[in-house]
């Protein structure tokens, strides 16, 4: 039988971050409470008045119970600063599973450039708009020479395009694949009688997850194509 292993004590909200990161979170937080009394100091405060006061003129009754509704008021602000505090800590901790479930996973980004890892294909999106006409795909390596060419008669809207990375086949069969890199796919198509540029959008896989002040401020850093915040990400797949 495995031996059973408890995370219970084990804090989802420091995933992605550096030790840096969270002491400069911890003094922040210190600071902030430091510039706050709390139950004990206005307890202080009011029992130091009660011993520092003229026995001639003691405090108004008045005022006595002013002061006192005041510190109802402490006591309750108090337990709702604690409780806001453990909703923002839950939902950090939501963020932070979220985001570290995203490692693997497939990202649409606004980029022409796809990493190729020398077995798997590299996909992509071509954006045909209203419609284009004599539609040429190129692949270039990362010296910027052509590697494989593409082409299509027509299309609109987006389009699914798969490059397989097979430089040659054999008579036997087997096939020779590209090395592993980066790739630069370019789309071009006569659109209203112009030669136009099509915007392409290509999928990379997440290598791992930087959690940032908030969730759309995760940065992903992807497999051979950098870092891109969540924000910036058009679609998640498996």
């Amino acid at each position: 039988m495995a031996a059973s292993v408890n995370n219970s004590g084990f804090d989802y909200s420091s995933i992605g971050k550096t030790e840096s990161y969270i002491a400069s979170e911890q003094a922040a937080a210190q600071k902030t409470n430091d510039q706050y009394l709390d139950q004990e100091d206005f307890l202080m405060l009011l029992t130091t008045q009660l011993q520092s006061q003229d026995p001639t003129s003691p405090v108004d009754n008045n005022q006595m119970v002013s002061q006192m509704s005041q510190l109802s008021m402490v006591e309750n602000l108090t337990s709702i600063n604690e409780g806001l505090t453990d909703i923002i800590s839950a939902v950090n901790s939501s963020s932070a599973l979220t985001a570290s479930s995203l490692v693997g996973r497939s990202v649409l980004v606004d980029s022409q450039e796809a990493y190729f890892d020398g077995q798997n294909p590299v996909m992509a999106k071509v954006d045909a708009g209203d419609g284009a006409e004599d539609i040429k795909i190129v692949i270039k390596d990362a010296s910027g020479q052509v590697v494989a060419e593409y082409g299509a008669a027509s299309g609109s809207d987006q389009m699914n395009f798969v490059w397989d990375g097979v430089q040659s086949t054999a008579e036997d069969g087997s096939s020779t694949m590209f090395p592993a890199g980066n790739y630069t796919i370019e789309a071009t198509a006569m659109v209203n009688g112009a030669n136009t540029s099509l915007p392409v959008k290509t999928y990379a896989t997440i290598g791992s997850v930087t959690l940032g002040k908030n969730y759309s401020d995760t940065i992903l850093s992807l497999i051979g194509g950098g870092e891109v915040s969540i924000g910036k990400v058009s679609e998640i797949s498996i």
